[in-house]
């Protein structure tokens, strides 16, 4: 009975998301990990058959997951944030400030290039940037745990915690941008 309900908690949050979105969002379920292949990533259960592309978008309610970088007929492979050559576009919510997010390594992103006299804070929220082919603009990546200013060179160190548990993912929507999800 406890999978059940947390199953059909994740479900709520995932169709309050879809009816929340102005985009065509494709729902999939996370049927493998593939963590020590050329991808760090996540295997999916649709495919070609589903219209699913190569750089598709894939996101969950609580935020970007990443893209597509291989499609099959009936399965997909989904590289996550947190592979080392992940990069998105970003921006600092509240200031508008840009840079890029990129894997530290461990458990959270870095947010590269943004100039020390940039005013950063603690809880700060990291989205998208709307400047790629492949992510839609405001969709939330993590939020800011530590910014340190005063490093050698031009630019801060700044760690976001994920918004997305990469490793508690079950289900996903695969991003079709282009094709609306309004009437």
């Amino acid at each position: 009975m406890q999978d059940a309900l947390l199953e059909n908690i994740r479900l709520r949050k995932l169709l309050e998301y879809k009816e929340r979105s102005s985009f065509n969002l494709i729902a999939a379920k996370v049927i493998g990990h593939n963590p020590h292949g050329i991808v760090n990533g996540i295997i999916l259960n649709e495919g070609q058959d589903r219209g699913i592309e190569k750089s598709d978008a894939v996101v969950c309610s609580d935020g970007l997951v990443g893209k597509i970088v291989e499609v099959e007929k009936d399965h997909a492979i989904c590289q996550i944030l947190l592979d080392p050559n992940s990069r998105v576009s970003a921006k600092i919510q509240r200031n508008r400030e840009l840079g890029i997010i990129a894997w530290d390594g461990g458990s959270n992103f870095k947010l590269l290039y943004i100039a020390k006299n940039i005013n950063v804070m603690v809880g700060d929220v990291i989205v998208t940037t709307g400047y790629s082919q492949i992510f839609p603009e405001d969709i939330k990546i993590g939020v800011v745990i530590d910014a340190i200013s005063d490093t050698k060179g031009l630019f801060q160190e700044i760690t976001v915690q994920p918004s997305v548990s990469f490793n508690q993912l079950e289900e996903v929507y695969i991003l079709k941008i282009g094709e609306s999800n309004a009437p």
